[in-house]
C-alpha cells in the first residue's frame, strides 16, 4: 500500500475551496476572480469570515446600525467590506 501525503491533500481540498469560492463571487458580482483574490488577500480575511460579512449585508432583517455592529465583530470584517465596496464603486 503506497503511503498517503494527507498534507498534500489537505492544501489541495484547501486551493480548490479557495478557487470555488472566489468563483462563485465573481459569478454574484461584477468582478473577476483575480480582483476578489486580491481585496480577500489584502483585507486578510478568511472565505468564511468573508461570507459571515456578505450575509449580515444581504440580512433584510436587520437595521444598517446592526449590521454594522455585526460586522465590526467579524475578524477583519470592516476592512473586507471597505475595499468590496472600494471595488464596487
Amino acid at each position: 500500500m503506497s503511503d498517503i501525503d494527507w498534507n498534500a491533500l489537505a492544501e489541495k481540498a484547501a486551493s480548490q475551496t479557495d478557487a470555488e469560492f472566489k468563483t462563485q463571487l465573481a459569478g454574484l458580482t461584477s468582478l473577476k476572480t483575480s480582483e476578489i483574490d486580491m481585496f480577500i488577500s489584502e483585507s486578510n480575511i478568511s472565505n468564511k469570515d468573508a461570507l459571515s460579512v456578505l450575509k449580515e449585508i444581504n440580512n433584510a432583517a436587520l437595521s444598517n446600525n446592526e449590521k454594522a455592529n455585526s460586522i465590526s465583530n467579524i475578524k477583519n470584517g470592516v476592512g473586507f467590506l471597505v475595499k468590496l465596496v472600494s471595488k464596487v464603486v
